[in-house]
């Protein structure tokens, strides 16, 4: 088996407290494909604890030891597929949790269609059971949809595909290093990548009301699905990324 295209986090699919009732689940690299090339991924899923009750988002790859850390510190109520990319272990976790409610991006609705309960689409206003921990901002760009939410109670900002932050020294091939780079991935300065950027760009007024709807919430950090999370200069590291929409 080949190596990694990006130097792991460690310790892979365990649960790291970030703050109070903040997890998050660093898992295992994907392929991700772009101009015909497969491009290595980390992988990150962010769990909330509501009352007793656990909100994953953007799950990784499920197995029995997470399952058995997620199960030793609440119930799991809800599976959020954030974007239009990121759904691929949804179906998985609501098998292992059939109880559990599915959240995803509204135009991932059409997928999920075997769920062991319905899928609900996610949209501007958070559902009553986590409207107390969670704000939500749902981003529109016509061929990407993605909702950003903000745990209130730690000041924390989770965020999907509009921002990523690659770190260049744990790219192994200085070519895909260099893609990554010029597409926008790569920090510590990271954006949205080229491939949301472009087909996107005659929607940059909806991004820049985001923004202001972000930087109101005045968040202390960043917690991204890819790559170095951010706990400081947390605006000017929001206006560095949007700076694209911003103009």
């Amino acid at each position: 088996m080949s190596g990694p295209g990006y130097r792991p986090y460690e310790p892979q699919s365990q649960l790291l407290s970030v703050a109070d009732d903040l997890w998050i689940v660093d898992g295992p690299e994907v392929g991700y494909r772009f101009a015909g090339l497969t491009l290595p991924c980390p992988t990150r899923m962010t769990v909330v604890r509501i009352g007793g009750d656990l909100w994953l988002h953007s799950p990784t790859s499920v197995s029995a030891a997470l399952k058995a850390q997620l199960d030793a510190i609440g119930t799991v109520a809800w599976l959020v597929a954030p974007n239009s990319f990121h759904y691929s272990h949804i179906a998985a976790w609501a098998d292992a949790y059939p109880g559990a409610e599915c959240h995803v991006s509204p135009d991932l609705m059409p997928r999920f269609i075997d769920l062991p309960r319905s899928a609900l689409p996610l949209d501007e206003t958070p559902p009553a059971r986590w409207a107390s921990a969670l704000y939500q901002r749902q981003v529109d760009l016509g061929s990407f949809t993605e909702t950003i939410f903000f745990h209130r109670p730690s000041a924390t900002l989770i965020v999907t595909d509009l921002l990523q932050n690659f770190e260049a020294d744990r790219v192994v091939n200085p070519v895909t290093r260099l893609i990554l780079k010029v597409g926008g991935s790569i920090g510590p300065a990271g954006t949205t990548s080229i491939d949301i950027r472009l087909p996107a760009w005659r929607q940059r007024s909806r991004l820049r009301a985001v923004l202001d709807q972000l930087l109101a919430w005045a968040p202390r950090r960043i917690i991204l699905s890819h790559g170095k999370c951010y706990d400081a200069d947390i605006e000017a590291e929001l206006r560095c990324a949007f700076r694209w929409a911003i103009g």
